[in-house]
Protein backbone atom coordinates (compact mmCIF):
# COMPACT_ATOMS: atom_id res chain seq x y z
CA UNK A 1 0.00 0.00 0.00
CA UNK A 2 3.16 2.33 0.88
CA UNK A 3 4.73 1.51 -2.52
CA UNK A 4 0.91 2.33 -4.51
CA UNK A 5 0.92 5.76 -2.31
CA UNK A 6 4.80 6.55 -3.42
CA UNK A 7 4.43 5.91 -6.79
CA UNK A 8 1.31 7.90 -7.27
CA UNK A 9 3.84 10.75 -5.62
CA UNK A 10 6.15 10.06 -8.04
CA UNK A 11 3.98 10.32 -11.16
CA UNK A 12 2.07 13.79 -9.57
CA UNK A 13 5.54 15.06 -9.23
CA UNK A 14 6.72 14.09 -12.60
CA UNK A 15 3.78 15.72 -14.06
CA UNK A 16 4.51 18.97 -11.98
CA UNK A 17 8.04 18.93 -12.94
CA UNK A 18 7.07 18.52 -16.51
CA UNK A 19 4.09 21.42 -17.11
CA UNK A 20 6.05 24.00 -15.49
CA UNK A 21 8.98 23.14 -17.45
CA UNK A 22 7.03 23.39 -20.65
CA UNK A 23 4.83 26.49 -19.14
CA UNK A 24 8.17 28.11 -18.68
CA UNK A 25 9.89 26.43 -22.14
CA UNK A 26 12.88 25.01 -20.11
CA UNK A 27 12.65 22.39 -22.56
CA UNK A 28 15.25 24.33 -23.76
CA UNK A 29 17.95 23.68 -21.26
CA UNK A 30 21.56 23.14 -21.65
CA UNK A 31 21.40 19.56 -20.24
CA UNK A 32 19.69 16.87 -17.88
CA UNK A 33 21.92 16.20 -14.81
CA UNK A 34 21.44 12.62 -14.15
CA UNK A 35 22.85 12.56 -10.36
CA UNK A 36 23.04 8.98 -7.59
CA UNK A 37 24.18 9.77 -4.36
CA UNK A 38 24.94 6.95 -2.06
CA UNK A 39 25.63 7.11 2.00
CA UNK A 40 27.09 3.68 3.58
CA UNK A 41 26.64 3.80 7.18
CA UNK A 42 29.82 2.45 9.10
CA UNK A 43 28.70 3.52 12.25
CA UNK A 44 26.16 5.73 14.17
CA UNK A 45 28.40 8.22 13.61
CA UNK A 46 30.45 7.53 10.73
CA UNK A 47 29.77 6.74 6.78
CA UNK A 48 30.90 7.06 3.24
CA UNK A 49 29.14 9.72 0.75
CA UNK A 50 29.67 8.95 -2.52
CA UNK A 51 27.74 10.13 -6.15
CA UNK A 52 28.06 9.34 -9.27
CA UNK A 53 27.03 12.69 -11.62
CA UNK A 54 26.44 12.35 -15.96
CA UNK A 55 25.14 15.42 -17.66
CA UNK A 56 23.69 14.54 -20.68
CA UNK A 57 23.84 17.34 -23.60
CA UNK A 58 21.96 15.34 -25.98
CA UNK A 59 25.05 16.04 -28.21
CA UNK A 60 27.72 12.88 -28.78
CA UNK A 61 30.16 15.22 -28.54
CA UNK A 62 29.12 16.92 -25.60
CA UNK A 63 29.78 15.00 -22.22
CA UNK A 64 30.46 15.39 -18.28
CA UNK A 65 30.90 13.07 -15.55
CA UNK A 66 32.15 13.15 -12.60
CA UNK A 67 32.40 10.64 -9.41
CA UNK A 68 32.96 11.67 -5.29
CA UNK A 69 34.07 10.07 -2.40
CA UNK A 70 34.28 11.05 1.13
CA UNK A 71 34.19 10.61 4.61
CA UNK A 72 31.12 11.59 6.98
CA UNK A 73 31.45 12.59 10.37
CA UNK A 74 27.71 13.21 12.39
CA UNK A 75 28.49 15.44 15.15
CA UNK A 76 24.94 15.09 16.34
CA UNK A 77 21.91 15.33 14.77
CA UNK A 78 22.23 18.61 13.08
CA UNK A 79 25.57 18.80 12.07
CA UNK A 80 27.81 17.48 10.20
CA UNK A 81 31.72 17.33 8.99
CA UNK A 82 33.27 15.48 5.37
CA UNK A 83 36.17 15.07 3.25
CA UNK A 84 37.21 13.58 0.32
CA UNK A 85 38.14 13.68 -3.13
CA UNK A 86 36.47 14.15 -6.90
CA UNK A 87 37.18 13.48 -10.09
CA UNK A 88 35.91 15.21 -13.12
CA UNK A 89 36.21 14.50 -16.78
CA UNK A 90 34.40 15.30 -20.27
CA UNK A 91 34.74 17.26 -23.76
CA UNK A 92 32.60 20.31 -21.69
CA UNK A 93 35.11 20.18 -18.70
CA UNK A 94 38.74 19.82 -17.66
CA UNK A 95 40.34 16.61 -15.99
CA UNK A 96 40.31 17.60 -12.25
CA UNK A 97 41.14 16.15 -9.16
CA UNK A 98 39.24 18.36 -6.77
CA UNK A 99 39.99 17.45 -3.05
CA UNK A 100 36.65 19.07 -0.60
CA UNK A 101 36.08 19.24 2.60
CA UNK A 102 32.35 20.59 4.06
CA UNK A 103 30.59 21.42 7.20
CA UNK A 104 26.67 21.04 7.11
CA UNK A 105 24.06 22.81 10.23
CA UNK A 106 20.20 22.75 10.11
CA UNK A 107 17.94 23.94 12.09
CA UNK A 108 13.80 23.92 12.55
CA UNK A 109 11.72 27.31 13.10
CA UNK A 110 8.50 25.14 13.21
CA UNK A 111 7.54 23.19 9.68
CA UNK A 112 10.75 24.82 8.22
CA UNK A 113 13.92 23.80 7.68
CA UNK A 114 17.07 26.30 7.53
CA UNK A 115 19.86 23.85 6.03
CA UNK A 116 23.47 26.11 5.49
CA UNK A 117 26.39 24.05 3.77
CA UNK A 118 30.00 26.00 3.72
CA UNK A 119 32.44 24.02 1.06
CA UNK A 120 36.40 24.13 0.89
CA UNK A 121 37.78 22.60 -2.92
CA UNK A 122 41.05 22.59 -3.76
CA UNK A 123 40.91 22.55 -7.47
CA UNK A 124 44.20 20.80 -9.84
CA UNK A 125 43.99 20.38 -13.39
CA UNK A 126 45.77 18.05 -15.65
CA UNK A 127 45.92 21.08 -18.29
CA UNK A 128 49.11 22.50 -17.86
CA UNK A 129 47.17 26.03 -19.08
CA UNK A 130 45.25 25.43 -15.89
CA UNK A 131 46.16 26.94 -12.28
CA UNK A 132 45.39 25.37 -9.14
CA UNK A 133 42.06 27.01 -7.71
CA UNK A 134 40.68 27.18 -4.11
CA UNK A 135 36.96 27.94 -3.78
CA UNK A 136 34.69 28.36 -1.37
CA UNK A 137 30.50 27.03 -1.85
CA UNK A 138 28.25 28.44 0.72
CA UNK A 139 24.84 26.64 0.13
CA UNK A 140 21.87 28.14 2.18
CA UNK A 141 18.06 25.82 1.52
CA UNK A 142 15.12 26.17 2.70
CA UNK A 143 13.07 22.81 3.44
CA UNK A 144 9.53 22.20 3.89
CA UNK A 145 6.74 19.68 3.24
CA UNK A 146 3.96 19.63 1.33
CA UNK A 147 0.88 17.26 0.83
CA UNK A 148 2.51 16.20 -2.86
CA UNK A 149 6.46 15.72 -1.02
CA UNK A 150 9.58 17.56 0.33
CA UNK A 151 10.31 21.39 -1.43
CA UNK A 152 13.58 22.42 -1.44
CA UNK A 153 14.52 26.55 -1.97
CA UNK A 154 18.06 27.44 -2.36
CA UNK A 155 21.06 29.40 -3.67
CA UNK A 156 24.86 28.34 -3.89
CA UNK A 157 27.42 31.22 -4.98
CA UNK A 158 31.14 29.95 -5.78
CA UNK A 159 33.84 32.04 -4.46
CA UNK A 160 36.47 31.83 -6.36
CA UNK A 161 39.98 32.81 -4.22
CA UNK A 162 42.70 34.68 -5.65
CA UNK A 163 46.14 35.92 -4.72
CA UNK A 164 44.52 39.60 -5.93
CA UNK A 165 41.47 38.77 -3.93
CA UNK A 166 38.58 36.55 -4.58
CA UNK A 167 35.49 36.83 -6.44
CA UNK A 168 32.21 34.87 -7.39
CA UNK A 169 32.85 32.93 -10.32
CA UNK A 170 29.23 31.41 -10.25
CA UNK A 171 26.23 31.19 -8.54
CA UNK A 172 22.85 28.41 -8.69
CA UNK A 173 19.34 29.45 -8.05
CA UNK A 174 17.75 25.73 -7.25
CA UNK A 175 13.80 24.16 -6.48
CA UNK A 176 13.45 20.91 -6.24
CA UNK A 177 10.55 18.07 -5.04
CA UNK A 178 11.86 15.01 -2.95
CA UNK A 179 10.39 12.01 -2.23
CA UNK A 180 10.54 8.36 -0.80
CA UNK A 181 10.18 6.03 -3.80
CA UNK A 182 11.15 2.57 -1.79
CA UNK A 183 12.52 1.90 1.45
CA UNK A 184 15.82 4.10 2.03
CA UNK A 185 15.69 5.75 -1.59
CA UNK A 186 14.49 8.63 -2.65
CA UNK A 187 14.46 10.84 -5.44
CA UNK A 188 14.45 13.99 -6.55
CA UNK A 189 13.42 16.26 -9.26
CA UNK A 190 15.16 19.78 -9.20
CA UNK A 191 15.63 23.10 -11.84
CA UNK A 192 18.98 24.84 -11.29
CA UNK A 193 19.75 27.93 -13.30
CA UNK A 194 23.54 28.29 -13.70
CA UNK A 195 25.22 31.35 -14.23
CA UNK A 196 28.64 32.09 -14.27
CA UNK A 197 30.80 35.63 -13.94
CA UNK A 198 33.98 36.85 -14.69
CA UNK A 199 36.04 39.43 -12.11
CA UNK A 200 36.56 42.06 -15.06
CA UNK A 201 32.70 41.65 -15.50
CA UNK A 202 30.01 43.67 -13.56
CA UNK A 203 27.40 41.05 -15.23
CA UNK A 204 27.10 37.44 -15.96
CA UNK A 205 28.66 36.06 -18.60
CA UNK A 206 27.13 32.58 -19.01
CA UNK A 207 24.01 30.87 -18.36
CA UNK A 208 22.73 27.55 -17.57
CA UNK A 209 19.55 25.89 -17.36
CA UNK A 210 18.96 22.16 -16.47
CA UNK A 211 17.01 19.51 -14.95
CA UNK A 212 18.77 17.39 -12.24
CA UNK A 213 16.89 13.74 -11.49
CA UNK A 214 18.87 13.08 -7.95
CA UNK A 215 18.76 9.30 -6.58
CA UNK A 216 19.23 9.23 -2.57
CA UNK A 217 20.17 6.01 -1.35
CA UNK A 218 21.70 5.19 2.18
CA UNK A 219 22.76 1.69 2.94
CA UNK A 220 22.66 0.05 6.70
CA UNK A 221 25.10 -2.83 7.12
CA UNK A 222 24.41 -5.28 9.38
CA UNK A 223 24.49 -3.71 12.78
CA UNK A 224 26.18 -5.69 14.91
CA UNK A 225 28.24 -4.22 17.97
CA UNK A 226 28.17 -0.84 19.91
CA UNK A 227 28.99 1.33 17.03
CA UNK A 228 25.31 1.40 15.47
CA UNK A 229 23.61 1.97 18.97
CA UNK A 230 23.18 5.48 20.51
CA UNK A 231 24.48 5.83 23.72
CA UNK A 232 22.04 5.13 26.82
CA UNK A 233 21.63 8.15 29.21
CA UNK A 234 22.04 6.70 32.91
Amino acid sequence: MNQLININKLIRNLIIIFSFAISNELFAQDYIWFHYFNRYKLSYKFSIDSDIGWREYFDAERYRGQIRSGLRYDINANMYARGGIMYVNGSVASEEIRFYQDYVYSFKIKDITIQQRIRFEQQTFTDPTKNFNFRIRYNPALKFHSPIGHWTLAAEPFVSVKKDGGYIGANRLLVGIKNKIYGNVHLTLQYINERAYSKAETGYIAENQMIRVRIDHVIHPLRTGPLFGRKKNR
